[in-house]
């Protein structure tokens, strides 16, 4: 069984590499609603590791400490390899962007040719917190929308992506 970083841990290192303190606002916030949307589908009796969930939300930024632009995915990634936490925790931080990435829209936004896609429920309720976690209350899908349309045509396959992310989360939400 994966022992994945705790609270703390995951605090100190944002801290040991100088992580922006609004990154680590915005990565608690991020957390906490992950882990509200993570209790809500457990609830269900749906499996979802939490200490996961936390441990990958903390520390999906952490590349922010050195660049604030789309590759801050994978220089987290490789940060959190070398401190030696899970491959888990690592894809999260390589594959939180909007709702994940293909390896041909990957190229066209200037990353290494490989997909950058969410794929387990805990990668995928973190994509969503992060998405819905720009501020307080959380985001609509349609101010996600709007934001991410100031980088992205409307018809666009990643804003396409980012919909049907928030459509699933939100029917597993909303399964009572």
């Amino acid at each position: 069984m994966t022992t994945f970083p705790n609270y703390i841990t995951c605090i100190q290192l944002l801290l040991r590499y100088s992580t922006p303190s609004n990154v680590i606002s915005h990565s608690i916030q991020t957390a906490q609603t992950a882990l509200r949307v993570a209790k809500r589908i457990k609830a269900q009796k749906i499996s979802i590791n939490c200490d996961f969930i936390l441990a990958g939300a903390l520390l999906h930024d952490i590349g922010r400490c050195k660049s604030h632009r789309i590759d801050h995915g994978i220089i987290g990634a490789r940060l959190i390899r070398k401190e030696g936490f899970p491959e888990e925790v690592a894809k999260i931080a390589e594959n939180h962007l909007f709702a994940g990435i293909t390896k041909h829209e990957a190229v066209k936004l200037g990353l290494p040719f490989q997909n950058y896609l969410p794929v387990t429920l805990e990668e995928k309720i973190i994509t969503y917190a992060d998405n819905v976690s720009k501020k307080e209350p959380i985001l609509s899908i349609d101010e996600i929308i709007d934001r991410y349309s100031k980088h992205l045509i409307r018809s666009h396959p990643i804003l396409k992506r980012v919909r049907r992310l928030h459509a699933e989360i939100e029917v597993l939400l909303n399964n009572k």
